[in-house]
């Protein structure tokens, strides 16, 4: 397996330390979250906050404040993307080595320094560092072979987006009405189109995109942009990952940190889509951004599955 790039950035690795509200409320006793048939369980939430507690005086300042939430959801959205990352390379059979995760890590400044300022220990920080490393190795696998197909159409806003998703999910048949009834720029482009076609190697940077992380059949509302007004709609169709190009892998001029990114878009899937379960005093599980929201009004995205009609 070829090297990563030199310092490999970790995700969260400057998790800010901020001020959320309280959570309440055990989903199941002793645990903070289910991922498929694999528990992640509060005991060790519990210590891993303490370690943070213990070396980083911000989240000390906000222990005595009783305003921990959102270290404590970093440290549940970790332990899930974990469990995921777990699954995906056992189903792949995508490993990597001992040799180059400590490479990696020695590469970011050794474990002790490099977890200075970050909810990481040296151990979870070694951990965090093999998942990355998989991750890009997952992105490496199928990034030049995925092609999705979908119909789509942009929305006024997010409510917008979120209501005409959840029609097209109770009816396909909406899709078609809203595509038409798009408005279009100003330059007099339509913002709707149906069976748009995506093909991975020729825009490796959109598999980054939730239009990638999903089956067919589902439909999903996001924003394109982070922070953008503006939404999309999308019905996907078919999504292949067989999909075979000539010339050059597109993987030469990806970075790490992208690839990691794109592997992280398809970790759910290649996971095999397991359900996951969130205890409700760490929030609820949004699969748009593939981590822990507050509240179920602050997910990032929409994504269900489409209702089946008789043909």
């Amino acid at each position: 397996m070829r090297t990563v790039q030199r310092r490999f950035t970790l995700i969260g690795a400057a998790v800010a330390l901020l001020v959320a509200g309280c959570g309440t409320g055990p989903a199941q006793v002793g645990s903070a979250a289910i991922v498929g048939d694999t528990a992640l369980p509060l005991n060790t939430v519990q210590q891993r906050l303490d370690v943070v507690l213990q070396k980083e005086p911000e989240a000390r300042k906000l222990h005595d404040q009783r305003k921990l939430d959102q270290v404590s959801r970093q440290l549940v959205t970790l332990g899930v993307q974990h469990q995921l990352v777990e699954l995906a390379a056992r189903r792949e059979g995508v490993t990597v080595s001992e040799e180059d995760v400590t490479e990696s890590v020695e590469q970011a400044g050794g474990a002790d320094l490099a977890s200075q300022n970050t909810v990481y220990d040296a151990t979870t920080f070694r951990e965090r560092a093999k998942d990355q490393l998989l991750l890009v190795e997952l992105a490496r696998k199928y990034v030049d072979r995925m092609e999705v197909t979908f119909d789509y159409f942009f929305a006024e806003d997010s409510a917008d987006a979120i209501e005409k998703a959840k029609q097209v999910a109770a009816n396909p048949s909406r899709m078609a009405e809203f595509v038409d009834g798009a408005p279009r720029s100003q330059q007099g482009q339509a913002l709707g189109r149906r069976g748009q076609v995506v093909r991975s190697a020729e825009s490796p940077q959109s598999v980054q995109s939730p239009l990638f992380g999903v089956e067919p059949g589902t439909v999903v509302a996001f924003p394109p942009d982070p922070g953008s007004a503006q939404w999309i709609v999308a019905h996907i169709t078919d999504r292949k990952t067989d999909v075979r190009v000539s010339g050059e892998s597109s993987t030469e001029q990806l970075t790490p940190q992208l690839l990691e990114q794109i592997g992280l878009r398809l970790v759910q899937p290649l996971a095999g889509n397991p359900d996951i379960e969130i205890n409700p005093r760490y929030g609820v599980w949004d699969s748009t951004a593939i981590s822990l929201a507050p509240s179920e009004g602050e997910l990032s995205g929409y994504q269900a599955a489409v209702r089946q009609t008789d043909s």
